[in-house]
C-alpha cells in the first residue's frame, strides 16, 4: 500500500472553521445499533432537529463520512466491518434548542463520530500513503467544454446566489459553474481512485458526459456500435476532451487502529 508519508493521531474529525454553533458539540446519549435485516438494500440517512436516524449502513460509510476521506482510503478494517450492514437510531435526550439549531454539518459529523467510538469502540490515525491515482489532463486538442458565462449582477442590497450545480448517477454527470479540480473529485467515485486535477484550468465550466458502466461495457453486446454510450475513459476523452493517465501520488487515509463489533440493543 505504500509507506506512511506522515502519522497523525485523530480521535475525531477536525472542525472546519465557519458559522454556527462555537461551543462544546453535543454528543448523542441514546444510541440503538441492529443488523440490518436481509432483503432491504435501500440506504436511508436522515437528521432530525434531536436525533439520527441510519438504516442499511456499514461502518466503511460512516468513517468515510465522518473523517472526509473517499471509502476506498479507508484502511485497517476486519472483514465484518467491510460487510455488514446496519441500523442505528441516535438521540439526544435533554437538548439545548438553541444550540441543535445552529449546528454545521461538520459538528453533526462528529457527532456521529461520537458513535463510532462510544458503540464500535473506533480509534484511528491519518496517514498519507502513496496510493495508485489517476491524473486528469487535457487532450493535444484542448477541452470540449465551455466556460460558464458569468450571472447578472443581483439587486441592489442583496447578496449574489452562490454558483455551481451538478447531478450525478450511475453513468452520467452533468454540471453548471464547476471547477476541474470539483470535477475530477465527483468523477473519481465512479473509478473508486483519487483523481488528480492536472488540467491547468482554472475557470468554471458547464460540463455533460454520459458513460457505460463497467460491467456493461465489459460485456461488449454491441461491440462498440449502437446508441449504448462508451465507458468512462473513452467518454471524457471523446465528450469532455480530457484524459485519465495512471499514476502515483501521496493521499490523506484513515487507518482504524481499533473497533470492536457491537452487540445488538
Amino acid at each position: 500500500m505504500g509507506s506512511a508519508m506522515c502519522c497523525a493521531q485523530m480521535p475525531l474529525p477536525p472542525l472546519q472553521p465557519g458559522e454556527g454553533y462555537t461551543g462544546e458539540v453535543p454528543q448523542f446519549d441514546v444510541i440503538s445499533v441492529k443488523p440490518h435485516k436481509p432483503g432491504d438494500d435501500m440506504m436511508r440517512v436522515q437528521w432530525g432537529q434531536t436525533n439520527y436516524h441510519a438504516e442499511n449502513m456499514t461502518v466503511k460509510a460512516m468513517i468515510s463520512n465522518v473523517y472526509g476521506v473517499k471509502a476506498w482510503l479507508v484502511f485497517g478494517l476486519p472483514a465484518w466491518a467491510e460487510s455488514a450492514h446496519w441500523d442505528i437510531d441516535a438521540k439526544v435526550s435533554a437538548p439545548d434548542m438553541k444550540v441543535m439549531d445552529k449546528l454545521t454539518g461538520e459538528q453533526r459529523r462528529v457527532m456521529i463520530g461520537g458513535i463510532l467510538k462510544e458503540r464500535f469502540g473506533l480509534v484511528v490515525h491519518q496517514e498519507t500513503k502513496v496510493q495508485p491515482v489517476f491524473l486528469l489532463m487535457v487532450m493535444p486538442d484542448g477541452p470540449k467544454f465551455k466556460e460558464s458565462p458569468e450571472p447578472p449582477p443581483p439587486p441592489e442590497g442583496e447578496k449574489p446566489k452562490p454558483r455551481g450545480m451538478w447531478r450525478m448517477s450511475p453513468g452520467s454527470l452533468s454540471a453548471t459553474a464547476m471547477g476541474t479540480t470539483q470535477i475530477a473529485d465527483s468523477l473519481s467515485y465512479f473509478v473508486e481512485r483519487t483523481i488528480v486535477d492536472k488540467t491547468g484550468l482554472t475557470g468554471k465550466y458547464d460540463i455533460e458526459m454520459k458513460w457505460t458502466q463497467q460491467d456493461r461495457a465489459n460485456a461488449g453486446t454491441d461491440n462498440g456500435t449502437g446508441d449504448t454510450p462508451p465507458a468512462i475513459f473513452e467518454a471524457l476523452k471523446e465528450q469532455l476532451g480530457l484524459k485519465l493517465t495512471a499514476d502515483k501520488a501521496p493521499v490523506p487515509t484513515v487507518v482504524v487502529d481499533a473497533i470492536v463489533k457491537p452487540e445488538e440493543n
